[in-house]
């Protein structure tokens, strides 16, 4: 999951500001048909808003189905219960910053559409919640990084003691990346 959230941030991000540059060029045309970089404001922000909904979505589900997971092999394995609760403060370190970021990106969407249908008055409301959403955003995913990193040392503990558990009760030492044969 590090590697590939990386990717996502670094896309992300680029979106991001690649975002609010098109909407600098926007601010600056006169309105009316021939509104090109309006036009690809618009859609670009709609392309950057289903992206980063889905990186956050996506880091979410991460920390909720580990967390399910973490807390299953503690039962199973009869390991000590701070496993699960370090992956329970794990995930709720993040999700503050994945809620806030996905709302910050919601607000600015809901003040470009204002600006967009009510008119220019709007305009720097949507200009100041766009700055916010990237410097949010950006900080977010440094917090999201760390979170996932930290995580995933944690479940690599948990494996390793529940592996070295299952060898001594069983007898069997699985290779990591085996299947079992049906």
């Amino acid at each position: 999951m590090i590697r590939y959230f990386l990717v996502l941030a670094v896309t992300g991000g680029s979106l991001l500001l690649a975002d609010f540059v098109l909407g600098l060029l926007a601010a600056g045309e006169t309105r009316g048909p021939h509104a090109i970089w309006h036009a690809v404001h618009l859609l670009f922000s709609l392309l950057t808003v289903v992206m980063l909904l889905g990186i956050h979505s996506i880091v979410y589900t991460y920390f909720m189905a580990t967390g399910k997971w973490a807390k299953e092999v503690v039962r199973v394995y009869q390991l000590p219960e701070w496993f699960v609760t370090q992956a329970t403060r794990n995930k709720r370190r993040a999700f503050r910053f994945i809620m806030g970021s996905m709302t910050a990106i919601a607000i600015t969407a809901w003040m470009g559409a204002a600006a967009d249908t009510r008119g220019q008055a709007y305009a720097p409301w949507h200009l100041g919640a766009a700055a916010l959403t990237i410097a949010f955003n950006l900080g977010s995913f440094v917090v999201e990084y760390g979170g996932i990193v930290t995580h995933a040392r944690l479940l690599m503990e948990l494996k390793s003691q529940a592996d070295q558990l299952r060898e001594a009760r069983y007898g069997i030492a699985k290779p990591a990346g085996a299947w079992d044969e049906v």
